[in-house]
């Protein structure tokens, strides 16, 4: 398990053995995150926030959502994380 930084909030990473992340883009407000990982021959994206955890985790960090997304293809896939970044603006 490793903790990073991304735009000033700390992501507890834990991915499973075979996932290779091949993106993590973050929104202009800095709110929203989304990973895209590729996992076989499928993609996944995964969605997070930026928000508390429990006193006891200091500082920012991006909370995963229960929603994710899989699909076949990179281009898809990368197509859903525009989508969820472009919420982010609305």
């Amino acid at each position: 398990m490793d903790v990073i930084e991304i735009a000033g909030a700390h992501l507890l990473r834990d991915a499973a053995d075979g996932w290779q992340l091949l993106d993590a883009v973050v929104s202009q407000d800095g709110i929203r995150l989304v990973c895209i990982h590729a996992v076989g021959q499928s993609f996944r994206v995964e969605h997070f926030l930026r928000g508390h955890m429990l006193p006891q985790w200091q500082g920012e960090w991006r909370l995963q959502q229960p929603e994710h997304s899989i699909t076949d293809s990179e281009q898809r896939a990368r197509a859903l994380a525009d989508e969820w970044l472009t919420l982010a603006a609305n």
